[in-house]
């Protein structure tokens, strides 16, 4: 099992005991409610650093006025037995009142990368996220941290962030987990009837879409939009976004020709049971051999 810790103190404790015996130390930032994606994180974790910390915390300062967070799933036990069966050493669980003691009045702020897309949509939600990942990596100094790519932006925000600070940790971004149909894993995912989830295996669908045209060669933004909304219609969404970003800076949007690897990102609000569960997805449009796999498992999975 398999330690818990609660402290910041206590952490950092351990963590500095790792480093004078040399361990390379691998970071997974979670909320818990751990899922196969999170477990694909947690497994490149365990097998690239000699030790491995998940931190499992809800984060009130990403949350909306309109984000329920008392509703958001809290299953300790569960996690901890996925932490388990991983092979990770350290699960870090600190209260509200730890990570944020009285008088906390810092905030991050990343406005380039921050203000499209889910920034538009969710004002403040990656403030929030860049000040908590900030703050765990400031604990953990960490060798390496590890995120998914479902949360594309999220990832930019944060590789500025620390490029910006001079943070040393090293980045990895590990290729979405899907169930058979194609649906992004997501904790969100547990919300959906079996009505609803049927209409949001359209969202991978129309991104595979979009990525057989990319693979056959095809390099027009508009052809490769219009091929991910028609799959789109054909179940009446109209997403909040759908996007073609350059990977290497979200801000530049591709309106034209497609001339460097590039991110088609997704939003999408699903109906379900009177609550309305919101998606993001996306598949990275590039001509690097690991990418274009991903792409045509995407395909593979959304044919089946």
């Amino acid at each position: 099992m398999p330690i818990v810790i609660t402290r910041r103190e206590e952490i950092k404790a351990y963590i500095r005991a790792q480093k004078l015996s040399k361990n390379k130390i691998g970071f997974v930032p979670t909320m818990g409610a751990l899922h196969q994606g999170h477990a694909q994180l947690i497994k490149q974790c365990v097998a690239e650093n000699e030790v491995s910390i998940v931190s499992i915390f809800v984060n009130p300062i990403q949350f909306g006025a309109n984000e329920d967070l008392s509703k958001y799933p809290r299953p300790f036990q569960k996690d901890c037995d996925v932490c388990e069966s991983h092979g990770v050493q350290v699960i870090f669980a600190p209260t509200v009142d730890e990570m944020y003691p009285k008088g906390f009045s810092t905030q991050i702020s990343v406005p380039r990368l921050s203000s499209f897309m889910c920034g538009q949509f969710r004002p403040g939600h990656f403030e929030g996220v860049a000040t908590v990942v900030m703050l765990l990596l400031n604990i953990m100094q960490a060798d390496s941290v590890y995120f998914g790519q479902k949360d594309f932006q999220q990832v930019q925000v944060i590789k500025q962030m620390c490029f910006d600070l001079a943070c040393n940790t090293k980045i990895h971004m590990v290729p979405t987990i899907r169930e058979e149909d194609g649906l992004a894993l997501s904790s969100r995912n547990i919300y959906l009837s079996p009505e609803a989830r049927n209409i949001a295996k359209t969202i991978p669908q129309a991104l595979a879409s979009g990525a057989k045209l990319y693979l056959s060669g095809e390099r027009s933004s508009e052809k490769i939009l219009a091929a991910a909304q028609q799959l789109l219609n054909t179940k009446n969404l109209t997403p909040q976004y759908l996007e073609l970003r350059a990977a290497a800076d979200i801000s530049k949007q591709i309106t034209n020709t497609i001339e460097e690897e590039c991110v088609l990102a997704i939003s999408q609000i699903i109906s379900s049971q009177e609550i309305n569960v919101r998606l993001i997805d996306n598949a990275l449009l590039s001509d690097d051999s690991t990418w274009v796999q991903v792409l045509e498992e995407l395909i593979a999975c959304t044919n089946s």
